[in-house]
């Protein structure tokens, strides 16, 4: 189904004028430029901590202010739990109503259709499963290739966030100018094989961009993210553009958001 693999690029928007800037690169130490992850001891304390203390250098500072400024800072993020997006995804072949609830940590379910054709995803912690076509269409889980994909996408919130998750390396790669903006380019690999670009307004702090590869195949999916609102002090892009490999794939445009609507975790479950 061609719709299928459109829902899949955009997964990552769910989650979020050019200047003269001189970058001295030089003048920081790869020290600054990685960001170092602490003794033993104390990794296995912030594992599970969403905005931890990074400490002195370049890209600590740029992402504590990532968090406070960008993101709202712990408080507000500690009191988000989840998502209910609505919206319209414009793809090559027409426009389609979206439905996505999202929980932390990456609890995720996926409604998108028209009077034709009409498909559910979603992911329970445990199996990434799929329903496509009619009401009475059978349930089954993703294929492992797919759930892969869909797993990585499902993460509430950006991979910046956890910075000391098991095997996660994040480094300051360059400051660049990215549609009209300046921004910070992050970059975080990952456990799973993958490698995900954050590019970061150094005036906003919020995400521009978001470029990630799949460095077992070498995909390469984009998402520029535009018009940003606040809800619970959470950042909300209405307007996601996604791409695969360059081309376009989607626009999606969010038309009503709402934080912690009630969404509990039964509701990602495989539909029987």
């Amino acid at each position: 189904m061609i719709l299928q693999r459109h829902l899949f690029c955009i997964l990552g928007a769910l989650g979020m004028c050019a200047a003269n800037i001189s970058v001295m690169a030089d003048e920081a130490s790869v020290t600054d430029n990685v960001l170092q992850i602490p003794a033993d001891e104390t990794k296995a304390m912030l594992q599970t901590v969403a905005m931890p203390e990074l400490g002195e250098g370049q890209l600590a500072r740029i992402i504590q202010r990532y968090y406070q400024e960008g993101l709202g800072g712990e408080e507000q993020w500690e009191q988000i739990s989840s998502l209910k997006i609505l919206g319209t995804l414009k793809i090559e072949s027409g426009e389609f109503e979206l439905k996505a609830y999202q929980k932390k940590p990456n609890l995720i379910k996926l409604s998108i259709g028209d009077n034709q054709r009409a498909m559910l995803l979603g992911y329970d912690g445990e199996v990434a499963w799929q329903k496509l076509g009619e009401r009475d269409a059978l349930s089954a889980p993703m294929s492992e290739m797919e759930a892969r994909r869909f797993i990585h996408n499902s993460t509430f919130g950006s991979h910046l966030l956890y910075p000391f998750a098991d095997e996660k390396r994040i480094e300051y790669i360059d400051t660049v100018p990215t549609d009209g903006n300046i921004c910070h380019q992050i970059r975080v690999k990952l456990a799973n094989d993958y490698q995900v670009d954050y590019f970061i307004d150094i005036r906003t702090h919020l995400e521009v961009k978001s470029v990630s590869q799949d460095l077992l195949n070498g995909t390469v999916n984009s998402v520029v993210y535009r018009d940003y609102v606040r809800d619970y002090g959470m950042p909300i892009a209405r307007q996601v553009e996604s791409y695969q490999d360059g081309e376009w794939v989607s626009t999606l445009k969010i038309e009503e958001v709402k934080v912690n609507s009630g969404v509990i975790p039964w509701m990602f479950a495989m539909p029987d």
